[in-house]
């Protein structure tokens, strides 16, 4: 017999429903169908479609601040805007795909998904409920399971042919815009003071992290350099697999899907733990996990290994995200969480922005082993650090 469910639990379900469906017509459309739409269909060439997926990636996370600043303020109506930009970008793409289009468009794109991620976080893992690790797990396997799919399932539908699956992408993406005008037409958010100007929500947010020893002293250079260490793999990972590991494009695709799968399976339940034991010991293994699978990878001597060691990875993934987000969230206002989220998402960004290039010239000047070993000593140190800080002390002597 199904639960009684509050209308609110219900709309904070249709919030996952438009994170779904938004992620996966992104994930299809830039991971996958782009970079193949623009060579072998348009004659392009790949750099348009790496100027469009950057142009997206960059302008979604610089408008999060003020995307969240709008949530707090307007509530869910915000989000039929930002999806119908979204729409028409595609659209846009669709009817006239000429580079300097598909970089705009691109860009608009991100603008239009901006207020999404701060918003459903914000409303489905709020800072001030019990049990929010396993509500952000919730989050992030709905995330994860988007995009992946649309980066997965676009593949088979090329084979319709590119209009065909352009069209199911846009569909897909009109889905999300039909779902957010019915449901979120009207907000059900608190009403904030009225602001004297457009950054006042932004101002004021920036103002309570920078008097908080605890976002300054752990969270800011924390969230840096878990991003940064991830980034430093993106540029690298698809040669050590083709190079040391022996793996063809397909192959790698499925080692790929399956740490996705180990992360998705993994994210509630790991959230359910960090729900009932210290965050700090969960961050602390899930760091030395993560460093502990990325060493024994450069070490791989064929691909079964490669795989354990990937769904290791995976595991431990899942065990910092929900843990990471839930202690992310004692710092934020809960009279401002989608602003809080992000600003918070702005500066994950930036490391994940500065990560390939850095893995780039290291790859280069070092070789590939060397930076995945600069990995896993950065992963390696966060986990002495938070088993051996007063994470939890510093937390509760300066709670929002």
């Amino acid at each position: 017999m199904r639960k009684n469910i509050s209308p609110q639990e219900d709309k904070k379900y249709i919030l996952l429903l438009i994170l779904f469906f938004t992620e996966f017509a992104r994930g299809a459309f830039f991971f996958t169908f782009l970079p193949l739409f623009s060579v072998e269909n348009l004659g392009l060439g790949v750099t348009a479609a790496g100027f469009a997926v950057s142009a997206h990636y960059l302008c979604e996370t610089l408008c999060k601040p003020f995307a969240g600043s709008q949530y707090d303020r307007r509530g869910r109506t915000v989000l039929p805007v930002g999806m119908l930009i979204s729409v028409l970008s595609l659209l846009a793409i669709r009817i006239h795909p000429s580079p300097f289009v598909m970089v705009a468009a691109a860009g608009m794109f991100g603008l239009g998904v901006s207020p999404l991620w701060p918003g459903v976080i914000s409303e489905v893992a709020p800072v001030n409920i019990p049990g929010r690790s396993s509500k952000i797990g919730l989050v992030f396997s709905i995330w994860l399971a988007g995009t992946g799919g649309g980066l997965v399932g676009i593949n088979f539908l090329i084979n319709l042919g590119y209009g065909v699956s352009f069209n199911i992408i846009i569909s897909i993406l009109i889905m999300a815009l039909l779902v957010s005008a019915i449901f979120c037409y009207k907000s059900d958010r608190s009403t904030l003071p009225q602001e004297t100007h457009f950054f006042a929500g932004i101002t004021e947010t920036l103002r309570h992290f920078s008097q908080n020893p605890a976002v300054t002293n752990l969270l800011l250079p924390g969230m840096f350099l878990q991003t940064l260490a991830a980034g430093l793999l993106l540029p690298i990972l698809p040669i050590f697999a083709r190079t040391k590991l022996g793996l063809n494009h397909d192959q790698y695709g499925l080692l790929l899907l399956a740490g996705g799968a180990a992360t998705i399976i993994f994210l509630i339940p790991m959230g359910k733990i960090a729900d009932r034991i210290k965050l700090k010991l969960v961050l602390s293994a899930g760091f030395l996990l993560t460093a502990t699978a990325m060493g024994l990878l450069s070490l791989a001597g064929n691909r079964s290994n490669a795989l354990y060691l990937v769904i290791l990875l995976g595991i431990s993934y899942a065990a910092v995200l929900p843990a990471w987000n839930s202690l992310l969230a004692r710092a934020i206002p809960p009279e401002r969480q989608a602003t809080g989220w992000g600003v918070f998402a702005t500066i994950e960004g930036m490391g994940v922005a500065i990560g390939p290039a850095i893995g780039g010239l290291a790859g280069r000047w070092l070789g590939i082993e060397s930076t995945i070993l600069i990995t896993t000593t950065l992963l390696l140190c966060m986990s002495l650090f938070y088993i051996i800080y007063p994470v939890e002390k510093l937390f509760f002597k300066n709670s929002c």
